[in-house]
């Protein structure tokens, strides 16, 4: 069995257009990969878009990219993240389902004020797949306290279980202040558990759970996430190699982070910074990240030409 796991696309999430056109570029480029390594399916954990109402011009080319992989018969199973979701709770991810372009596993009924969720199953492998959706603001939490676990856990082969949340006993330590649920959240007893929402990789075996694994976006999603981990990328699981498990990068642009210090120093000190910082350096094709921090000394913001650095 072999399988991709994907999350946090955001795709159109920048402004500036070029990087806006990145997060889609990348996204491709993870289902081409995906494809070359002969995969029997995809996973997206959440946050294919980073609107519930994406731009025409970008859910066209992601239609004709999913289009794509059911040419040749190569699922795709879905969970909608807190992006993914309207105010109304409607999500463009119910639009590609209907027609027939992947899966959304978040299936189920109420039974006696509870959650069931049921199992959707590949043809290909025999994977039994579900999940949890994810909303802003760990609004799916309630769902997760009202979960009946029994069927879940109790189910025998392998299952995969997909979720959109930061957990407590795993979040990264720049992240503290985001909103997690604990562990104890998630069922059982799983093969695989492909999450999604931090955007930060995570591999973690854990006993009574199973492989527990966030790959991160595909592309950073913002300026810090640029500076921090220029390069996203996603998972592959494979379960004939004896590691399993492997993260693949998605590198499409190089990435050059400039940092200055303008503690007590004058416009023409930064300026003169940067002019040696950059000299004989070659920036084709490469993101250009520029942060200044500081006080300046006896000058104003204003006299930092920004049009000429740029």
């Amino acid at each position: 069995m072999k399988f991709a796991h994907i999350a946090d696309v955001h795709i159109g999430s920048w402004r500036e257009a070029k990087l806006k056109e990145a997060s889609s570029e990348a996204f491709f480029k993870a289902i081409d990969m995906s494809v070359e390594k002969e995969v029997d399916f995809v996973l997206i954990a959440g946050d294919l878009f980073n609107t519930s109402l994406p731009a025409v011009d970008r859910l066209k080319k992601v239609v004709l990219k999913l289009r794509e992989l059911k040419d040749i018969n190569i699922p795709v199973y879905v969970i909608p993240g807190s992006h993914d979701f309207s105010p109304s709770g409607k999500t463009m991810i119910d639009v590609l389902e209907a027609a027939a372009l992947l899966k959304n596993v978040v299936k189920g009924e109420i039974i006696d004020g509870k959650l069931k969720l049921n199992f959707t199953i590949d043809d290909k492998t025999g994977a039994k797949i579900t999940g949890m959706l994810g909303k802003k603001g760990m609004l799916e939490k309630k769902f997760y306290e009202n979960l009946i676990r029994e069927n879940l856990e109790n189910e025998d082969g392998f299952k995969i279980f997909m979720f959109h949340t930061a957990i407590s006993e795993f979040k990264p330590k720049d992240l503290s202040q985001m909103e997690a649920s604990p562990l104890s959240f998630l069922p059982k007893n799983f093969s695989y558990y492909a999450g999604g929402h931090v955007h930060e990789k995570l591999e973690e075996s854990v006993p009574e759970y199973g492989q527990i694994t966030m790959p991160g976006p595909v592309f950073p999603c913002n300026f810090r996430e640029i500076e921090k981990n220029p390069v996203g990328g996603f998972y592959i699981y494979d379960n004939s190699l004896e590691k399993p498990l492997q993260w693949y990068p998605v590198e499409l642009h190089k990435v050059h982070s400039l940092r200055f210090d303008c503690d007590e120093k004058t416009p023409e000190q930064i300026m003169e910074e940067l002019s040696v910082s950059i000299r004989d350096k070659d920036f084709y094709n490469t993101i250009v990240t520029l942060r200044f921090k500081g006080t300046l000394h006896c000058a104003r913001l204003t006299e930092m030409d920004f049009s000429e650095i740029f």
